[in-house]
């Protein structure tokens, strides 16, 4: 009898051993699994937020620009490659330090700043400058006023024929932004008003895109920002900027049935990144939020807009010659994509690389103070995951016992 029952608990114990395995290599496959990878921990610039960063596709660099952290502006250029290494810095002082400026590239790889703001905290001196670069190196300032009035945290775009949208952004103090928006069509030489009220209210630190592909080529997005209130607002405006539509959304309601909404699903918040790449598929990425949440007043989630798709072509059905006429008349609906492994953050930018559509998210600040890391849109498993992942379900645990 005795052989029997140690024979038993040896095959007890190994059953449990295996149970007690595989659910850890599950939890760890689950947690540790993510479509983001990150490329750099401390990529080495200096950590900041609200700087400004594109990915030149003549070479495949990508240039970090100015920023600030809690104590100072940065006025340094920084250089690195696709996969988060070979940062150096290009030159410590291009131009007067400053943050919530915005930076373009022009189909050439030329490189321009334009805006921001020299102050710091509550002594606030935004600018309406200009400034030029082919290398990063070398920098030339090409107006050092503009007709648009000096603002940070604003909207500006280039589309495939260098012309430059800018929009909103604030001046100086105060919460209320501005609502207009100028175009130059030889890289910001020279500016024309395309309207000085748009509908949406005046605003700033919000998500602009222009959409490059899809049945909304040309168009201009505009998402969230901040006017004295957080939004979750979308406004889509021609390839002129002149025309605004305030665009609706599909909600569902208990898993049973629709809604059609102006407001997108997600919380209203503000500093956030958004792209939209080849297809048209517009993502938004974090951003501050006016409630406090799990992080504190910051966000990590991550959706997309899917591109709207042509009407059906059946035999009975004639396609119109208006393209604006072929699509469906549900509105479209938000997918949330992801939970991210990063951490919830404001102040950062999001960048498409072009030959992979993959969205690479750099720096910004966040519930621990600001940072200098660097993420890609690609599949990983690893414990910077499984660590990040943990963090986040011990905090919406730690919420329902509050």
């Amino acid at each position: 009898h005795k052989k029997k029952w140690r024979s038993r608990w040896r095959v007890c114990s190994c059953c449990c051993c295996c149970l007690w395995l595989g659910g850890f290599l599950a939890l760890f496959l689950l947690y540790a699994t993510s479509p983001w990878q990150q490329l750099c921990d401390d990529c080495g610039w200096n950590k900041r937020a609200h700087f400004g960063a594109v990915l030149r596709s003549t070479d495949g660099r990508i240039f970090i620009i100015g920023g600030r952290n809690g104590e100072q502006n940065f006025g340094d250029v920084w250089s690195g490659n696709r996969e988060g290494t070979e940062w150096q810095r290009l030159v410590e002082i291009a131009f007067g330090p400053r943050h919530g400026h915005a930076v373009l590239c022009s189909r050439s790889g030329e490189l321009l700043v334009l805006g921001g703001d020299e102050g710091i905290g509550d002594q606030p001196s935004p600018r309406n400058d200009v400034w030029r670069s082919s290398d990063g190196k070398t920098w030339v300032q090409q107006s050092e006023t503009s007709p648009w009035a000096s603002r940070k945290f604003f909207g500006a775009v280039m589309d495939n024929e260098d012309r430059i949208y800018i929009t909103g952004g604030l001046g100086g103090h105060g919460t209320g932004g501005f609502n207009d928006l100028w175009i130059s069509e030889d890289l910001a030489r020279s500016w024309r008003a395309a309207v000085f009220a748009a509908p949406w209210s005046g605003r700033y630190s919000f998500g602009l895109v222009r959409v490059p592909g899809g049945l909304q080529e040309g168009s201009i997005c505009l998402l969230a920002g901040y006017d004295g209130f957080a939004h979750h607002d979308v406004w889509l405006g021609d390839a002129e900027g002149a025309n605004w539509e305030l665009v609706r959304f599909t909600h569902h309601r208990e898993s049973s049935y629709n809604v059609f909404e102006y407001r997108a699903p997600w919380t209203p918040r503000y500093a956030l990144p958004a792209v939209a790449d080849a297809r048209g598929r517009i993502r938004i990425y974090g951003g501050k939020l006016e409630e406090e949440g799990l992080e504190g007043f910051f966000s990590r989630d991550a959706w997309e807009l899917p591109p709207p798709e042509a009407a059906p072509d059946d035999w009975w059905e004639k396609r119109s010659g208006d393209e604006r006429l072929n699509v469906r008349t549900i509105p479209p609906e938000w997918i949330q994509s992801s939970t991210p492994p990063w951490t919830a953050r404001a102040g950062h930018v999001a960048l498409v690389d072009p030959e992979s559509d993959a969205v690479f998210i750099l720096g910004g600040e966040g519930p621990s103070g600001f940072m200098a890391d660097m993420w890609k849109e690609a599949f990983s498993i690893n414990l910077v995951n499984l660590y990040n992942m943990l963090e986040l379900t011990l905090l919406q645990v730690s919420s329902v016992f509050r």
